[in-house]
């Protein structure tokens, strides 16, 4: 069994310290000096501890006379590049992503059917329009990208912080492997169109408040996406084993 360095030991304390005693963005924690005779470790050690959250986001370092350890948000778009960089590591293709991102996009949906406000109608009226301008071969990789804003417009209106994340981090995951792999897909117009179809509808049925057509309408361009995407996975091997 590997063993655990002691500014790991540290970090970890520190981080349930911040749980425990709900700490929030510009809450102190005692300084340096203190810390270390608190865990009665070396600077070099106690230093490290420190780096690690500040690495993580966790923490900002303070100089000076009245410096230190200051907390702070964490950011979820830190936390979802760190699981993505873990995950680029496997063998990760869009076959993975649907299996799971059909299901969440349709719990989306549905979770912010009756929470869409003008303005988010109004985004995602003007995303379409992007899309619909943007779909041609100069502008594929920009309409790709602006066809995933869309589902992070719904994102931003759920009010289920956990669901939240994990669409945008499968919104991430997607964003990845087009730029990845876009050079691969020979029908970027046909797919585009489909993806601007299914987003009018799926539009419509929100104006709508219609639970029922919000549900089938995602989950088939869920489906419709998956084929397309699972086509450019298919493009993508081929062109490697070309290469050999």
């Amino acid at each position: 069994m590997r063993r655990v360095k002691l500014s790991d030991q540290i970090a970890e304390d520190l981080r349930r310290w911040i749980v425990r005693e709900n700490l929030g963005p510009k809450d102190r924690l005692p300084n340096e000096r203190a810390l270390q005779d608190h865990y009665g470790c070396s600077r070099g050690t106690m230093r490290e501890a420190l780096k690690a959250l500040e690495v993580e986001g966790l923490l900002i370092m303070h100089s000076g006379p009245n410096g230190g350890p200051e907390v702070q948000q964490t950011s979820a778009e830190i936390a979802s590049r760190q699981l993505r960089q873990f995950l680029h590591f496997q063998k990760l293709d869009f076959k993975h992503v649907y299996e799971l991102r059909r299901s969440m996009e349709v719990a989306l949906a549905l979770n912010v059917v009756d929470r869409l406000t003008a303005e988010h109608l109004t985004a995602l009226e003007d995303n379409i329009r992007l899309c619909e301008n943007a779909n041609n071969e100069q502008e594929r990789e920009l309409a790709r990208q602006a066809e995933v804003e869309f589902h992070d417009i719904l994102a931003e209106a759920s009010d289920n912080p956990i669901l939240v994340f994990i669409c945008q981090f499968l919104n991430g995951l997607i964003r990845d492997l087009v730029d990845y792999r876009a050079g691969s897909l020979q029908e970027h117009e046909a797919f585009g169109a489909r993806n601007v179809a299914y987003h009018k509808e799926i539009l419509a049925a929100f104006k709508a408040r219609d639970r029922d057509a919000v549900a089938k309408a995602m989950d088939e361009h869920m489906c419709c996406a998956e084929t397309s995407m699972q086509q450019l996975d298919a493009a993508f091997y081929s062109d490697l084993l070309s290469r050999r």
